[in-house]
């Protein structure tokens, strides 16, 4: 059995390393047991130390506190393992989550929550990051994410909380001047707002049922936010197809028009996901649950 000194040895060396196969290499160990070395490091502070992927280990924040201890004053073995009992012990109610979801849900349905969430715990503090991207939680450092699509990755926990839909709308002007299209093939002509998928630069297709996707040919405005899309649409200098959350009020104020509703596509899921491996934080899973209620609602 490994004494504290040689448990901590162990997580030095591989925060240094780029994975754990490395790090057995260095101290003449097995891989299998670098890492149970490593979770059972986890266990006494109930903290993640490293992410994993298949391809690489990356330490995370509380790691790297850890770390700034153990690799100065290993000598001093009790006083580091003290330091992690304080914060075992210390409000678990407290400390940092990361949270990544699209710019949309972020702002208009998930920060109610997290405002409200904060000032019950103000010892929890939360950074959310809006992109309309996919975020790897291993390679980003994220705690928890939201993504409106699949999710393939197995090493998920993952819940579906909600369905997204897509409309073609268009104000009422914009109508007027040029008629509502009768099917997807009129669409091509119309002048249109387009949105930009901003990892390839191109224009996000117009989706119908029956697998119809379709790239209008007479954009009059780009842009990579769907706000500001959002926003182009309502101001008549296009038609566009936006989701359900974001023009739903509009439609029913009469500011947009719903059209061809019997092509719109099917509903895509909305999930949150968090990592499957390891302890997680009672702080990280009382947020998760709590959008998961809140976004099911």
């Amino acid at each position: 059995m490994l004494s504290k000194s040689e448990l901590l040895r162990v997580f030095v060396v591989a925060a240094g390393s780029n994975t754990f196969r490395e790090a057995a290499d260095k101290l003449n160990m097995s891989p299998q047991s670098v890492s149970r070395v490593i979770k059972t490091l986890e266990q006494t502070y109930g903290e993640l130390l490293f992410h994993r992927s298949t391809r690489t280990i990356k330490i995370t924040k509380f790691g790297e506190q850890l770390l700034s201890h153990a690799a100065h004053a290993l000598e001093v073995v009790n006083d580091v393992f003290l330091f992690g009992q304080q914060n075992n012990h210390h409000d678990e109610l407290s400390g940092n989550i990361t949270i990544t979801t699209p710019s949309v849900i972020g702002r208009d349905y998930l920060y109610p929550l997290i405002r409200d969430f904060q000032k019950k715990y103000p010892k929890i503090h939360v950074d959310i990051r809006a992109s309309n991207n996919f975020s790897h939680l291993v390679d980003e450092q994220i705690d928890i994410g939201i993504r409106v699509g699949k999710i393939q990755n197995n090493g998920f926990i993952v819940k579906k909380v909600s369905e997204i839909q897509f409309f073609l709308v268009a104000s009422p002007e914009l109508i007027e001047k040029f008629g509502s299209p009768q099917h997807t093939d009129d669409l091509k002509k119309l002048p249109a707002v387009e949105l930009i998928n901003s990892n390839s630069g191109k224009g996000w297709p117009w989706l119908f049922k029956n697998n119809i996707a379709i790239h209008p040919e007479n954009v009059h405005f780009r842009t990579d936010d769907a706000e500001i899309e959002h926003l182009a649409i309502l101001d008549g200098l296009g038609f566009g197809q936006i989701s359900d959350w974001i023009a739903n009020a509009d439609i029913q104020n009469g500011r947009l028009i719903r059209l061809l509703e019997d092509s719109e596509p099917e509903p895509w899921d909305v999930y949150v996901y968090r990592p499957q491996r390891g302890p997680v934080p009672a702080r990280v899973r009382l947020l998760y649950d709590s959008i998961v209620e809140h976004l099911n609602s």
